[in-house]
């Protein structure tokens, strides 16, 4: 039955598909049906015109009755918050004024919010009757599940009523976007070298951590460095003994990500540019977490995000909206050699020591940290990272 099923599922002719996709739409049938009865009517019999009168009723009601109930209806779709992360739900209200004294039915707000129309999904809603000559609002959890600027193109309302032939559409006016960031992972620690070049007076003798004036001693623990052992106490205990030192007062990070397309393989520019995305915005949202100052450099701009929120937030928004560039990566300001840059295997710079390879492949590439593209970018990254940390 599997090789019957796909005999007779075969598509033998691609490349006709767009001459005789239309056929597909109920309206053209229903049209061809009528002009057959007409020709019959003629040419046979003269009660074949009862037909082509049944169809072009059936024709006239399925695109008379949509047409005139959008064009009685204003809509308007208000985001309750500015922001969001991917999976996370968000509220977005749909308010619709009807001007007619007959009620609308079957209205759906699909566009703007799904990715991929022709798929069912739950990224919009749909509403059974809005009663004539009222003013009614409609709420929804609404969950993303890609991130980017919503709505991704103009919103609209559209209604097939009674046959689903036909469907109007009415644009709605939008109050505002929804900006959803990407999946983040948690990451704890922070690179030395990543701290930025401090003078004797930005130190914090309140904070214990690799540099400045040795405040004390401590018994070694799991994961210390061993550059920290103090090997003259160490010999005098018996026991290794590892030194504290004061923890800089603030510490800054630059962060590259790659979007030249030339970089991501056409076949995998998808995946590989999420995978870049999402490693990137975890790096930044956990630095700035740890009271670092984070520099994003994206697309041949600098964005700095401080301790202040505004900063922040425009660094993920800018990674919310991020897209392959057509720039060539040679045409690029080039990240310092004490930055992390993320890039995939085809990206990779010779003389960058600290780069994060998201299609690294089970062997490898020779990064400083290497992703498998065959598993979860940010489960493997939540691992690595901590090891690059404790390793430092």
């Amino acid at each position: 039955m599997d090789r019957i099923n796909s005999a007779l599922s075969f598509d033998f002719c691609p490349s006709y598909n767009r001459y005789v996709y239309w056929l597909k739409n109920p309206f053209w049938m229903l049209v061809l049906a009528a002009a057959g009865a007409a020709l019959c009517g003629v040419f046979v019999s003269s009660l074949a015109f009862v037909l082509f009168g049944i169809l072009l009723l059936l024709l006239g009601v399925g695109v008379l009755m949509p047409w005139l109930a959008v064009r009685g209806i204003d809509c308007s779709v208000i985001f309750d918050v500015p922001r969001t992360r991917v999976d996370s739900p968000a509220v977005v209200r749909l308010h619709i004024r009807n001007r007619w004294p007959i009620p609308v039915w079957g209205l759906s707000l699909i566009r703007g919010f799904a990715h991929d129309a022709t798929q069912d999904g739950d990224e919009g809603v749909s509403l059974a009757r809005v009663p004539g000559w009222s003013s009614v609002e409609y709420s929804w959890p609404f969950i993303p599940h890609h991130r980017g600027r919503y709505p991704l193109t103009t919103a609209e309302v559209e209604t097939g009523f009674p046959f689903g032939i036909f469907y109007a559409h009415k644009s709605a006016q939008v109050e505002g976007h929804l900006v959803v960031w990407p999946r983040t992972a948690r990451l704890a620690g922070v690179p030395d070298f990543s701290e930025s070049p401090q003078n004797e007076d930005s130190f914090c003798d309140r904070r214990v951590g690799d540099n400045g004036d040795m405040t004390g001693t401590r018994l070694f623990r799991n994961g210390d460095s061993l550059r920290r052992v103090h090997w003259s106490q160490t010999a005098r205990q018996q026991t290794l003994i590892v030194t504290e030192r004061q923890a800089p007062a603030t510490s800054t990070v630059r962060l590259a990500v790659d979007l030249a397309s030339e970089s991501h393989p056409a076949e995998l520019a998808d995946v590989t540019l999420e995978r870049c995305v999402q490693t990137t915005a975890s790096l930044c949202e956990s630095l700035h977490r740890q009271h670092c100052q984070v520099e994003l450099e994206i697309d041949g701009q600098l964005i700095t995000a401080g301790e202040a929120a505004a900063g922040y937030q425009k660094v993920m928004d800018t990674l919310a909206v991020a897209d392959l560039s057509l720039e060539k990566r040679h045409n690029r300001r080039r990240s310092e050699g004490s930055g992390i840059r993320v890039t995939t295997a085809r990206g990779q710079q010779a003389n960058h020591s600290h780069q994060i390879v998201v299609d690294a492949g089970p062997t490898g590439s020779g990064g400083w940290i290497d992703l498998d593209e065959s598993s979860d970018v940010l489960t493997q990254l939540s691992g690595l990272w901590r090891k690059v940390c404790r390793d430092a």
